[in-house]
C-alpha cells in the first residue's frame, strides 16, 4: 500500500512539474522574443547613427578648431609664470 501511494505522489509530482514548466515557458518565451526584437532594432539604429556620424566627421575638416576651444592648463609655478618661479 505504501509503495503504491509513493508511486502516485511521484507520478503526480512529475505531471505537476511538467505542467508548471509548460505554463512558465508559455509566459516567458514571448517576453524574451520581444526583448530580443527590441534589442536588435536598437542595435541596428545605433549602427546607422554611428555610420552617419562617421560620414559627417569624414566630410568636415577637423583642423578648424579655434584656439579658444583648446584647453590650456594654468601656468602656476613655472619660471615664466607671473605667480613665481615654482621654488620656495
Amino acid at each position: 500500500m505504501q509503495g503504491n501511494i509513493s508511486r502516485q505522489i511521484e507520478t503526480s509530482l512529475k505531471i505537476a512539474s511538467a505542467v508548471v514548466f509548460c505554463i512558465g515557458s508559455a509566459l516567458i518565451i514571448p517576453k524574451v522574443a520581444h526583448a530580443t526584437e527590441v534589442l536588435s532594432s536598437l542595435a541596428a539604429n545605433n549602427v546607422r547613427v554611428i555610420e552617419s556620424n562617421s560620414q559627417t566627421l569624414n566630410t568636415t575638416n577637423l583642423n578648424t578648431k579655434s584656439s579658444s576651444d583648446i584647453y590650456e592648463p594654468p601656468n602656476n609655478g613655472s619660471p615664466d609664470s607671473e605667480h613665481g618661479t615654482g621654488t620656495r
